[in-house]
């Protein structure tokens, strides 16, 4: 992944600015070529550095993500205020905020909560496939209000996108761990089931073992019982010698 990512930095790179230069400077070419092409470069720019942190601990990982989202936060927030003060590089500040927050914050929260949810799938590709639900709703969204605030074309379908791809995804996990829930609720009924048979014969095993215990015991007393005294045979020895 490491590889990919610097492959996909490097690929953002060059790409982005010939597309945003055909764009911007009226070179007559189709908006709806150009425009997925910039948004596709512009994504490697942000997802290239977050795919070269997969081989990290998830820990690290998490703590990564955490600066990040409160860097994005901070950068889309001061971009807001910019933009109210009509201070100068409101606009750069705002959009860097928000490709951090969709892309590199987004593609972080991807591999954690994959690797979270995971344990809890009945398989890996359940979880991939429901994590990157969420993945590709937020980045569209958050894509989409950034494209209508800067004023650039294919905003509004991006929106679209987004919130459809979110409510998909939101009914997807709402089925799959509802099925998971049932399913789990029961295996631990079949395992309790179980344990409690195991209980059972454990405990039927103790009460034959008494018994078999107690029956030893008992004889054991008959035996004594029958057998003579050690003394009273020895002295009576004793008399039969004289």
């Amino acid at each position: 992944m490491k590889k990919i990512g610097i492959i996909l930095t490097i690929l953002g790179i060059i790409v982005f600015p010939i597309v945003s230069y055909d764009l911007f400077a009226d070179k007559k070419v189709a908006v709806e070529l150009t425009v997925p092409v910039m948004i596709l470069s512009l994504s490697f720019i942000f997802l290239g550095p977050a795919f070269s942190l997969f081989p990290l601990s998830i820990e690290k990982l998490k703590k990564i993500s955490k600066r990040s989202f409160v860097f994005s936060i901070f950068l889309i927030l001061i971009g807001i205020i910019s933009k109210f003060m009509r201070w100068p590089g409101a606009g750069i500040e705002f959009i860097i905020g928000v490709l951090i927050f969709s892309l590199f914050y987004g593609t972080l929260s991807l591999k954690i909560k994959y690797e979270k949810w995971k344990v809890y799938a009945r398989s890996n590709f359940d979880a991939l496939f429901l994590s990157l639900f969420d993945f590709v709703g937020i980045g569209s969204l958050f894509l989409g209000f950034l494209f209508k605030l800067q004023h650039w074309p294919m905003a509004q379908q991006l929106i679209i996108v987004g919130i459809i791809v979110l409510a998909v995804g939101v009914l997807a996990w709402n089925q799959k761990f509802k099925k998971e829930v049932v399913y789990r609720k029961e295996t631990e009924d079949k395992l309790k089931d179980s344990l409690e048979q195991i209980e059972l014969q454990h405990q039927k095993l103790e009460e034959k073992q008494k018994e078999i215990i107690d029956s030893i015991n008992y004889a054991k007393r008959i035996q004594n019982s029958l057998m003579s005294d050690e003394k009273y045979i020895n002295s009576h020895l004793t008399r039969l010698k004289k």
